[in-house]
């Protein structure tokens, strides 16, 4: 599993956010956590727009958590900036192709068709459900106290 650099910026800002009781400026968290202002900006708007955070306006506006950082977990911030993240999934290329031309299973590494039930298969399943279930259980708010512990 990889995840993407605007996920790990997103989850940085948020947990920049659950630190704080009132809204913050791109310029603010860019500072704190050394990010790109330029990007960031981009990966608030898609947090904005998933419901993760709410932007207020005027001079005390910026970006907020649209809900308590305890109830916001660290699924439901990967799953808005990069989709729902799969270790098990079908090469995207196959997908474009017209049938005559599609990759093979085994011409494109899998040991067994992807939705039979072979072994491997389920797996594979196994790990992306474990991988769902164990990042949603992790809030955003015991991330945040565990960071200011340190």
């Amino acid at each position: 599993m990889k995840i993407s650099r605007k996920t790990y910026y997103g989850l940085r800002a948020v947990l920049c956010l659950a630190q704080e009781n009132g809204p913050l400026s791109i310029q603010t968290i860019a500072e704190r956590e050394e990010l790109p202002h330029g990007y960031l900006e981009k990966v608030l708007q898609g947090l904005r727009k998933a419901g993760i955070v709410e932007a207020k306006k005027g001079t005390a506006g910026g970006y907020a958590l649209a809900k308590p950082a305890e109830a916001l977990s660290a699924w439901e911030v990967i799953s808005a900036l990069d989709g729902h993240i799969k270790i098990f999934s079908l090469p995207e290329h196959n997908k474009k192709l017209p049938a005559s031309k599609a990759v093979s299973v085994a011409a494109a590494g899998w040991p067994c068709p992807p939705h039979s039930h072979c072994q491997t298969n389920e797996v594979l399943r196994a790990l992306d459900a474990t991988l769902e279930e164990s990042l949603s259980k992790i809030s955003v708010g015991s991330l945040a106290s565990q960071q200011n512990s340190r």
